[in-house]
Formats: C-alpha cells, structure tokens, sequence
C-alpha cells in the first residue's frame, strides 16, 4: 500500500521527469510564443518554480520545520528575470533539478500524520482568498493541480512546434 508522503514523493518524480522530458529539444524555441497572450516556455518553466515567491520547494520546507505559518499566491507571474532570460535549456534544467531535488528531500522526512496536522494559512492575493491548507493539500494542490496544468501548456506549445 502506498502511504500518502509516498505518493507525494512519487508525484515529485513522475512530474520532475515529465516536465524535463516536455523541454527536450525546447532549446532554439524557450522564448517562442503561439500567441502574444500565451507564455513561452521559459514563462512557464520560472511561474512553476517561483511560485509562490521563493519556490514550493521552500514553502513545503518552511511549513514542515514549522517557520512558515502562512504564505502569499500572486497569480499570473512569470517570474523571468533579466537573469534568468539569458538562461539556457541546460540551465533551465538544473534549476528544475534542484527545486524537485529539495522537495524529495523535504519530504522524505516527514510522515504521513504530518500531511495531516501540518497546516498553513495561504492567502491567494490576485483573487483574495484566504484558506487554512494542511500540508496534504498545498502539495496536492501544487503537485496535481498547478504544475500539471502548466505540464499541459508546455505539451501544447511543443505540440505547436511539431517537435
């Protein structure tokens, strides 16, 4: 049977190769866009990692060792930097590597009660809600919901180039 952090560091995984997996080849196009009110690849690629602010990565951790009690969402940022444009697909990649890694690596010490018992405030300002969420929902809502909508827009884009 697997437990509720197992499946989670499953869906770490499975996502983390998904998403490097859709990029393979991306390396002339990170910039293109289908449409002027879509996001390239890049956009999307920074959005999933730095949202919220500082990275999903960072919010499991800080909500796991109990530093973070609540957290903001902005909607709808890129969150490419001057620096982060001039990135390259490899770059691209060893920052997906590193955000996934530090997740694996913050959840591989929890439990499965923590999943539960854990919880933070989040307050989603772009459409000003709050809601307490335990550490069970934010990873599903982050993991199953969020990055795999994105997952879907990175297969799109690909499917746009006929790559």
């Amino acid at each position: 049977m697997v437990t509720g952090k197992q499946a989670h560091i499953e869906s770490v995984r499975n996502i983390k190769s998904e998403l490097l997996a859709v990029l393979e080849g991306m390396d002339y196009c990170l910039d293109w866009k289908q449409d002027s009110e879509e996001w390239s690849a890049r956009e999307l690629v920074y959005h999933v990692l730095d949202t919220p602010p500082g990275g999903a990565h960072g919010l499991i951790k800080g909500i796991i060792s109990g530093e973070i009690s609540e957290y903001e969402l902005w909607s709808d940022l890129t969150n490419v930097t001057p620096e982060r444009a001039a990135y390259d697909l490899d770059r691209l990649n060893a920052d997906i590597e590193t955000f996934f890694q530090s997740l694996e690596d913050s959840l591989s010490g929890i439990s499965d009660a923590d999943l539960e018992t854990k919880k933070v405030l989040m307050h989603q300002r772009t459409r000003e809600v709050d809601e307490e969420r335990t550490l069970d929902a934010v990873l599903e809502r982050t993991l199953n919901v969020h990055i795999k909508d994105h997952l879907a827009q990175l297969q799109e884009l690909r499917d746009a180039l006929a790559i």
